[in-house]
């Protein structure tokens, strides 16, 4: 299980900070919006990437679909109430930020124990 985790975090790092191009943090508060999809296609790749040498295909997909989902709407979520509220403080949007990535994290830690 633990390997499973470390794997996602790894690519959660890959797929959010290295590979996330600076154009789609911009429009992801529109559902739909290209920039969403291609980063919601980015986290999709890295998924399978991280997970194929340690679980069958079919599992791999599954996961890849689950973390796809939740990923997608949980950052549209962020970013739309983000984009909404407008001007807040540092503080908050960090706030945000951290539930965010806590959100993702724990959505790991699902995929471990289901698949484990």
């Amino acid at each position: 299980m633990i390997e499973i985790v470390a794997a996602l975090c790894i690519k959660h790092f890959f797929a959010d900070y290295i590979f996330n191009p600076a154009y789609q943090p911009t429009n992801k508060h529109i559902y739909g919006s290209i920039g969403s999809l291609a980063h919601l296609g980015t986290h999709m790749v890295f998924c399978v990437l991280a997970l194929v040498w340690f679980l069958p295909l079919n599992i791999v997909i599954y996961a890849m679909l689950f973390d796809g989902f939740i990923h997608y709407h949980e950052d549209w979520l962020k970013t739309k109430y983000l984009h909404k509220k407008g001007k807040i403080s540092k503080k908050f949007k960090r706030i945000i930020t951290g539930l965010d990535q806590l959100v993702h994290i724990l959505t790991y830690i699902v995929i471990a124990w289901a698949v484990t």
